[in-house]
């Protein structure tokens, strides 16, 4: 988790922190955020599920897994990406179902954030999603394959969605003895 270091000069504190950071006598603009979570989860039918919401830096709706900050006191990153699949999908799976496959920078030239990520399989049970209020989520599900075409025509803009997605197609053609 990224923390304000001695030397650090804060220039914003809020959900995020933003600090000029000395490093070889110029000052560098770094957003100081906690780690994160996202999961590619595929049911029995090898369909997977992503979010689409609105994002206001980007300025429009985004299409991505689904993805958790780690914020939730005593809480693993595995538990809370498994509550986030059910708060922001409405699927409810056990972690037996869950591969934990390394984490990542999110973006390493101006952000502290890592980003752990979980790939799941199998039967999930549909529940009701648990949105906060100001959450506006909606479920969008297809295909892995269809995805996968997503990612490589790149309509699916996500770097953490793409990267899930290329690793489980190296890891399907890798089974296939296709390497």
């Amino acid at each position: 988790m990224g923390e304000v270091r001695k030397g650090d000069e804060v220039v914003y504190r809020g959900h995020l922190t933003l600090v000029k950071r000395p490093y070889l006598g110029k000052d560098f603009d770094v957003v100081v955020s906690k780690d994160a979570t996202i999961m590619l989860y595929i049911d029995e039918e090898d369909n997977t599920y992503l979010t689409k919401q609105y994002r206001p830096a980007m300025e429009e709706e985004v299409v991505a897994l689904p993805a958790e900050t780690l914020d939730k006191e005593g809480l693993s990153p595995l538990e809370v990406m498994v509550e986030g699949l059910e708060e922001e999908c409405g699927i409810r799976i056990n972690p037996s179902q869950v591969k934990y496959i390394g984490k990542i920078d999110s973006t390493d030239g101006h952000d502290t954030e890592k980003v752990h990520l979980f790939i799941a399989y199998g039967e999930g049970n549909h529940v009701s999603q648990r949105l906060e209020d100001s959450e506006k989520i909606e479920v969008v599900k297809m295909s892995f394959e269809e995805l996968y075409q997503k990612v490589m025509k790149n309509e699916i803009f996500g770097a953490k969605t793409s990267y899930l997605v290329m690793y489980e197609k190296l890891r399907r053609l890798e089974e296939n003895g296709k390497n």
